[in-house]
């Protein structure tokens, strides 16, 4: 009876939309410039309504924890004896959600991204994570702090923030995503990639792997300086495709190894219509943040910038994911501090994530001959507080690539 209440909810939901969506068409007209943006945009919103709507009638997709091992990006817990110091390590995290009432991203109307930002959001708790990672260490755990609450004020809804909504959602369209729509999980990479273009001083390499294929000699090319040789340290984002509608089950083993790993930084991915940041994992399922809450944005004309009210930036409630619901679009990421570290990194890589039948992508000591070699990007000498013209930076590659056949956390 509970399923079939949900069942019928959903389906009336769906008939409204698709009426809401002619009727859409009937007033713009079907030669608008703007009707298929139009479209789209309400088609996520609808989307995302729904399947926030439908979870109040049934948790099945979601997973409560299990006593027993939880894995957090390398770290192991046993609940329940250890479940304070794994609620500890969670609330760490910054926790970023859909956010209402914030300015709108130039050009347009969007004042809220609910609806079509839940995947720009997970890039930003991956990359905040990143950050906290690279200015203190895997052991951090929330507290106040002038250099936290710097990281924070970069991810706040600013257009003048470093890694704002505004910012990331400006930067897709420089892969040719309209603001309003989603971002598959190698946009999002390619955006951020984009972003830390212009924050040079942060003294970190974003890299990401193109074409399920990773050349250990380019990403070291491109961690060390060109007149000393020393490394930089490396943000890796690798983009992988785990299936072609639904993910392959001989990749569940290498995933789960990717999160056991030290250097990981987590995942973005989902399942369809929804994307997530993922920690960790418990046995078969896969440990979440989810950021399909919406919250008030922050003023930063109205709040104090040397110390950010937080509460709202982090949680302890994860959920997981069983593997079956995994949309195979998905990008998986490491830190590595040190080149020692990197080396690790490749070592463990080859060991378990690269070989036999079940090997992620293909990861190459050496570039192949028939590559072209890498050069490295032309941003030089950028005036201070430059705004960031999209155009001028180098993502021909990204548009090239044919990742876009999975790029888009399917729609169905």
């Amino acid at each position: 009876e509970y399923g079939k209440q949900w069942y019928q909810r959903r389906v009336r939901a769906c008939g409204a939309a698709y009426l809401l969506k002619q009727y859409v068409r009937r007033v713009m007209g079907e030669n608008n410039n703007s009707l298929e943006v139009t479209l789209t945009t309400l088609n996520n919103t609808i989307n995302n309504t729904i399947s926030d709507y439908t979870a109040g009638f049934t948790e099945e997709g979601k997973g409560s924890l299990q006593d027993g091992r939880v894995l957090v990006l390398g770290r192991s817990y046993s609940l329940p004896e250890e479940r304070t110091a794994f609620e500890e390590d969670v609330e760490s995290f910054l926790w970023f959600s859909y956010r209402r009432n914030f300015r709108a991203i130039g050009g347009t109307q969007f004042t809220s991204d609910r609806g079509w930002g839940c995947m720009l959001r997970c890039i930003q708790m991956l990359y905040s994570h990143t950050l906290i990672r690279h200015n203190f260490s895997r052991d951090w755990r929330w507290k106040f702090c002038p250099k936290y609450n710097e990281i924070l004020r970069d991810f706040l809804d600013d257009p003048n923030g470093l890694y704002s909504i505004q910012q990331i959602a400006k930067a897709g369209c420089s892969a040719g995503k309209d603001v309003g729509t989603w971002f598959g999980p190698n946009t999002a990479a390619q955006s951020i990639r984009v972003l830390s273009e212009f924050h040079k001083d942060l003294n970190l390499n974003v890299q990401v792997v193109m074409d399920n294929f990773m050349c250990v000699e380019d990403i070291v090319f491109f961690s060390t300086t060109e007149d000393t040789g020393d490394w930089i340290p490396l943000l890796l984002l690798i983009p992988l495709r785990l299936g072609l509608s639904e993910c392959n089950n001989i990749y569940m083993d290498p995933i789960k190894t990717c999160f056991d790993l030290p250097q990981n930084v987590g995942a973005v991915g989902g399942r369809p219509n929804s994307a997530f940041y993922f920690i960790g994992y418990q046995h078969d399922r896969l440990l979440y943040l989810d950021p399909h809450v919406t919250q008030e944005s922050l003023n930063p004309d109205t709040i104090d910038l040397d110390k950010i009210p937080d509460e709202t930036y982090h949680t302890r409630k994860v959920d997981l994911l069983p593997w079956e619901q995994l949309d195979p679009s998905i990008a998986i990421a490491f830190y590595c501090r040190t080149r020692d570290d990197f080396d690790e990194l490749c070592g463990e890589l080859r060991a378990d994530v690269t070989s036999g039948a079940n090997s992620l992508f293909e990861m190459a000591e050496k570039r192949p001959s028939y590559m072209t070699p890498p050069r490295r990007h032309p941003l030089e000498n950028l005036p201070e507080n430059y705004t960031a013209e999209y155009e001028d930076l180098n993502t021909e590659d990204a548009a090239d690539s044919d990742s876009d056949g999975f790029e888009i956390i399917s729609n169905s």
